[in-house]
């Protein structure tokens, strides 16, 4: 069970992160934007230096869910599977989207249906907060057999600054929001927590995430970028 949770942490976020039928987003108003810190256009992309190592995350192409436009990211590769998600934005809320998908451990199947998280809000003033709860829904299925334990993603999430100005791998941006994401997943009693800290800057996008799982550390931060 621990490296399930594990997994749903691990595809939470946009490179590692949020509402759909499964889910609920507890009444909250997505707010009215104050400007543009994750620009979506198919080909707009955003590379990242990871630990000394470069990783691109890229707008792919367009999906409609709902009557709505969501934009598709690259997939993420995790336990031997390919999992799609795409982005969206709603209001002054940037939300992803992580598609259904199955992994085999150990002779059991394991199917993950389709949850949306709100990634951050930019009309949120400093120390202001945005949360909710996710009913996800899980199945196990083994000879046969098909169980499906309760499941649930609950999140809070906090605005730590405001048009800040930062440097990172030698460029410096303005108008940028730091916001950090605190998400619990439950299975049954199986508790995994996760903390995030992101970085958006105005006109540009992603610049910076810092992920604490469990005790494990990831961090990447932005070289270039190309928008269109």
């Amino acid at each position: 069970m621990q490296k399930t949770t594990k997994f749903i942490s691990f595809i939470l976020l946009f490179t590692s992160v949020f509402l759909t039928s499964c889910s609920s987003d507890d009444g909250e108003s997505n707010g009215t934007s104050t400007g543009n810190y994750w620009p979506m256009a198919v080909n707009n992309s955003w590379l990242f230096d990871n630990n000394g190592t470069s990783e691109e995350t890229k707008i792919l192409g367009t999906n409609s869910f709902g009557g709505k436009t969501y934009y598709r990211l690259n997939d993420i590769y995790t336990y031997g599977v390919y999992v799609k998600n795409w982005v969206i934005k709603k209001g002054a809320t940037y939300f992803q989207k992580v598609d259904d998908v199955t992994v085999i451990e150990q002779g059991v199947s394991i199917n993950f249906k389709t949850y949306e998280l709100p990634l951050f809000r930019d009309d949120l003033n400093v120390g202001e907060q945005w949360s909710g709860t996710v009913k996800t829904k899980i199945s196990y299925t083994y000879n046969g057999e098909t169980v499906t334990p309760s499941s649930k993603i609950e999140y809070i999430g906090t605005v730590l600054e405001k048009n800040a100005t930062v440097t990172l791998n030698g460029n410096t941006y303005d108008d940028v929001i730091k916001v950090r994401v605190i998400t619990k997943v439950t299975i049954d009693t199986q508790i995994t927590t996760t903390t995030s800290e992101f970085w958006f800057a105005n006109e540009v996008g992603p610049i910076r995430e810092y992920t604490n799982d469990s005790g494990t550390i990831a961090e990447q931060t932005l070289i270039s970028y190309t928008l269109y």
